[in-house]
């Protein structure tokens, strides 16, 4: 047998192999890319709702509401504002939350629903949340208030940290690996923080 026919034949082979892993890798490293542009989509989504509603906590367009804040926990708030600046001061209760219940038709074992509800009206967001984290501080605190926070305690909520975090429905090659885009964000409604 011709010794340079095989050692040929061995390094076309293991020149071949290299080019196919290295072909897997580029196919994957896109499906990661895209997978993440798309989550990165859908937190930007989800986000600009979140600040469209919290800034407006307590807002009325003939002048603060008292007590705007209805209910403060980890993963829930309701609260009082005229979020469409209705002329005639209609006021809507508004409640963010996020359900224990999963996602149906995810692959994401940790993916939750999370509801905006206006007035009875729900709005359900499923498109990949896995965290949805509420701290209120007052308006010196650097740390956040402890939980729970009772009925006393929500006047002095004057800041409220939003925590969200969202992943795709598919993984990146392994069953639980999933890519992660994370917001974080202080607000301090100003109908929180007028001066008495």
């Amino acid at each position: 047998m011709n010794l340079g026919l095989t050692t040929s034949f061995i390094i076309g082979g293991l020149l071949m192999l290299a080019i196919v892993s290295f072909n897997i890798k580029v196919g994957q490293n896109n499906a990661d890319m895209a997978l993440h542009s798309m989550n990165q989509s859908n937190i930007s989504a989800v986000s600009s709702i979140v600040m469209f509603d919290f800034p407006k906590i307590g807002y009325n367009n003939d002048g603060p509401i008292d007590d705007p804040i209805l209910v403060a926990e980890k993963d829930e708030i309701r609260f009082l504002s005229n979020l469409k600046n209705d002329p005639g001061g209609s006021v809507q209760t508004i409640t963010w939350s996020l359900k224990d219940s999963t996602v149906a038709g995810s692959n994401n074992a940790k993916h939750r629903v999370l509801t905006r509800t206006i007035d009875g009206d729900n709005q359900e967001i499923t498109l990949g949340v896995t965290r949805f984290e509420l701290n209120y501080y007052t308006a010196s605190s650097a740390t956040p208030l402890p939980f729970p926070i009772d009925a006393s305690t929500l006047e002095q909520i004057k800041r409220i940290e939003v925590i969200l975090e969202m992943e795709p429905k598919e993984g990146t090659g392994k069953a639980e690996d999933f890519t992660t885009s994370s917001w974080r964000r202080i607000f301090t409604p100003p109908n929180l923080n007028l001066e008495s």
